[in-house]
C-alpha cells in the first residue's frame, strides 16, 4: 500500500518532468533502494509514485477546459515479487496473483479554493484497467477527466482507489495496509472568458434593443449582461455608435446623445448578471423614423459583441432639410426628407413666394430597409428623401430667395400634407 494517501501537489518540480518517458526507463529510474522495513507478505500490489504520464508524487496532474475532456495521464499498478519491485517499501509477495482487481471508488474532485465546487467522481475516466495482475507484472492505466460545461476555472482534486474482490485488505507485520492503494487525480480547468447579452427580464438572448419615443424626449431601454464563462470577468465596457436613419436619408442621432449606465463594470462574478440602462436624448425637430446603430460590449479577454440599437421616433414635423439655408454653389442641391409609408406614392412641390410652382417630383417611398427587400410595417416610422438640384421645370438655376416646399405623402395609411420654408442663397 502506498503510504502517501494525503494529497501532495508538488508545484516546484521541473517542467521537464511533464514529458513522458518510456515505461521501462521510468521504472528503472524510480526503483527504490531496499529498505530494512521491507518484509515478505502474503500479497500486495502498489500504485507507484512518480511513475507514469503526468504523475508527480502520488498525484496525476491533468489540464482541461470546460465542456471537454482533459488530456490523458497514466499510472502504474505493480504486483511486486522482490525487494527491488516493492516500490513503496511496505512488503512484497514472492508468488501472489490478482485475478479480481477493480476500481473501488472514484471520489468527487473538489475545487481547492472552494470545496462547494466539484466535478463528479464518475467523470474520472479510467481505461486499460487490468482485471488480472500476475506476480511480478505491472500495468499502465490511463486516466482522463470529463470536465462539465459549467465548471468554474481552478484546480480540482479527487482520488481513485483500487482493490481486489478476493484478496482483501490486510496489515503487514509493520502495520502497513496491504492489497489496497489510491492515487490522487488533480485537473486544472483553464479560464474561459465569455458573456451573453440577455433580455432585461428573462434568460433569452437579446437580438436587438428597441426604444420608442417622441422628438425632444429622453427615452430608455434595459438589457442584462451575463457572465457565461467559468471565471470572474473584469473590465466590462458598453459603448454605442451613432444612430442613423434606416431610410438612408443622412439623418443622425449622434452617439453623444446616448447615455449608458453603468458604462463600465470593474468585475462581473462567475455566473452573475448585471443590468444596463441605455438612455437616448431624441433631438427636437428631427424627422420621425427608425434610427439604427449598435451597442458594443466587451470584457477583458473576450471578443467584442454587437447588437443593434434601434430608436423609433415619432415626430409631428413633416419635413426636414439637410441644410437650410442651402447655398447654390456648383453642384449645390437641397435634400428634402419626409415621412411616408413604404411603397406608397408621394409628391414634392416647390413654390416661390408668389405661389408659382417652380419644381415638382413624384415617386414611391422606398419599400426596403437598409438596402434589403424587407418590407417594414406601415406607419410614421419610415422616411424618404428627395434631392432638388435648385433648378426650375425648364432646367434653369433658380434665384436666391425663400421657397415653400409642400410634400404630399401617405403616413399611417392616411394622406398627409406637410409644408416648410427653404432659403436658397446664390
Amino acid at each position: 500500500m502506498n503510504s502517501h494517501q494525503n494529497t501532495r501537489v508538488n508545484c516546484t518540480r521541473s517542467l521537464a518532468m511533464r514529458f513522458f518517458a518510456p515505461a521501462a526507463v521510468l521504472l528503472l529510474a524510480a526503483t527504490p533502494r531496499i529498505a530494512t522495513s521491507q518484509v515478505v507478505v502474503a500479497c500486495d500490489f502498489d500504485i507507484a509514485d512518480d511513475i507514469g504520464r503526468f504523475v508527480y508524487g502520488n498525484t496525476i496532474h491533468l489540464d482541461g477546459r470546460r465542456g471537454t475532456s482533459s488530456n490523458t495521464g497514466s499510472f502504474y499498478l505493480i504486483n511486486g515479487n522482490s525487494p527491488e519491485t516493492d516500490v513503496d517499501h511496505d512488503g512484497y509477495a514472492t508468488a501472489c496473483d490478482y485475478n479480481n482487481l477493480y476500481i473501488a471508488s472514484r471520489t468527487n474532485l473538489l475545487n481547492t479554493s472552494n470545496a462547494a465546487l466539484a466535478i463528479p467522481g464518475e467523470n474520472i475516466v479510467v481505461t486499460n484497467f487490468p482485471r488480472s495482475l500476475l506476480s511480478g507484472q505491472r500495468a499502465e492505466i490511463q486516466v482522463a477527466v470529463e470536465v462539465p460545461q459549467g465548471t468554474a476555472a481552478g484546480t480540482y482534486i479527487g482520488q481513485i482507489e483500487v482493490r481486489d474482490n478476493v484478496v482483501f485488505a490486510a496489515f503487514s507485520p509493520t502495520r502497513e495496509t496491504l492489497n489496497v492503494d489510491v492515487i490522487q487525480v488533480a485537473v486544472t480547468v483553464a479560464e474561459d472568458m465569455d458573456f451573453k447579452i440577455l433580455n432585461a427580464d428573462s434568460a433569452k438572448i437579446l437580438d436587438s434593443l428597441v426604444i420608442r419615443g417622441r422628438t425632444g424626449q429622453r427615452v430608455s431601454g434595459v438589457l442584462r449582461i451575463a457572465n457565461t464563462g467559468n471565471a470572474n470577468l473584469a473590465d466590462v465596457r458598453v459603448t454605442a455608435t451613432d444612430l442613423r436613419s434606416e431610410s438612408a436619408v443622412g439623418i443622425v442621432i449622434p452617439a453623444s446623445n446616448i447615455t449608458i449606465s453603468p458604462g463600465s463594470i470593474a468585475g462581473l462574478l462567475f455566473g452573475d448578471t448585471t443590468r444596463i440602462t441605455v438612455s437616448v436624448q431624441i433631438p427636437r425637430g428631427i424627422l420621425g423614423g427608425r434610427y439604427r446603430g449598435s451597442l458594443v460590449v466587451q470584457g477583458q479577454g473576450t471578443a467584442p459583441q454587437r447588437i443593434p440599437l434601434i430608436v423609433i421616433v415619432t415626430s409631428s414635423r413633416g419635413i426636414l432639410f439637410a441644410n437650410n439655408p442651402v447655398r447654390g454653389t456648383v453642384n449645390g442641391v437641397a435634400d428634402i426628407a419626409f415621412n411616408g409609408d413604404p411603397g406608397t406614392p408621394f409628391q414634392v412641390g416647390i413654390f416661390d413666394m408668389s405661389g408659382l410652382m417652380v419644381y415638382v417630383q413624384s415617386g414611391s417611398v422606398f419599400a426596403g430597409v437598409g438596402g434589403t427587400s424587407t418590407v417594414p410595417t406601415a406607419g410614421a416610422d419610415f422616411a424618404s428623401v428627395v434631392t432638388w438640384p435648385l433648378i426650375n421645370g425648364r432646367g434653369e438655376n433658380v434665384a436666391s430667395g425663400m421657397y415653400l416646399v409642400v410634400v404630399e405623402s401617405i403616413v399611417n395609411g392616411q394622406r398627409q400634407l406637410a409644408q416648410d420654408k427653404l432659403m436658397v442663397i446664390r
